[in-house]
């Protein structure tokens, strides 16, 4: 099964677990609207944040090119989320083999941001448009203009889903779950098993969360 495909199957059970099968109709089982295409549109802008492109503050700053992985890993769930509320997962599968650009151009990335923002939130308010293929075209660019493979969209991926999924099988929603372990924070956390183990499966992932989270729970 190629990386694209099982992410998609991943995305699938995390909103079946958290919003209930009704998801896909666009909304919670609370009775909570969804909107996929707000949520790629927030934080792609979340994202553009991440490149220095404010003219009167932190002049010689650099982008924090880390948190703008983070953030396409965010807008990939969201991507993946819509498609399957659309019903269409396929068409995503010919990016598998997209090659990445050597270097990294931040002017570029943000007008590729910009654009996802734009596709997103006028689909957002025209109900008519659908900008599902668009976003996505526009998602895989940003991924190769981030020197990103689908293979580093995969791992990244799978430790946020993961996390995601523990997370809510340990409390998140009703304050319980602690996410601070021993001064470090889960996100790093989990990276750091996935670096230590970088042929771990989701399952073995979420075994070795459990293991970890038992130390300081």
């Amino acid at each position: 099964m190629n990386q694209i495909k099982q992410m998609f199957e991943l995305q699938q059970q995390l909103n079946d677990n958290t919003n209930g099968k009704i998801w896909t109709e666009g909304a919670t089982k609370d009775g909570r609207h969804i909107s996929w295409l707000r949520c790629i549109y927030m934080e792609a802008a979340e994202a553009i944040d991440s490149f220095n492109w404010k003219h009167w503050k932190d002049i010689e700053g650099q982008p924090d090119l880390d948190n703008a992985k983070v953030e396409l890993v965010d807008i990939w769930h969201f991507i993946m989320s819509e498609a399957i509320h659309f019903g269409d997962t396929q068409f995503a599968e010919a990016y598998e083999d997209m090659v990445p650009e050597k270097d990294i151009n931040p002017e570029l990335m943000i007008e590729i941001l910009e654009k996802i923002v734009a596709a997103a939130a006028g689909a957002e308010v025209d109900k008519s448009q659908n900008a599902l293929y668009e976003i996505t075209g526009l998602f895989f660019k940003a991924l190769a203009t981030m020197s990103m493979d689908v293979p580093e969209l995969y791992t990244r991926y799978v430790v946020k889903n993961q996390l995601n999924t523990f997370r809510q099988d340990h409390g998140y929603k009703d304050g319980s779950y602690i996410k601070i372990w021993d001064a470090v924070e889960d996100n790093v956390i989990a990276f750091n098993i996935m670096d230590e183990h970088p042929d771990f499966t989701p399952e073995q992932l979420y075994k070795k969360l459990e293991e970890e989270y038992k130390l300081v729970s």
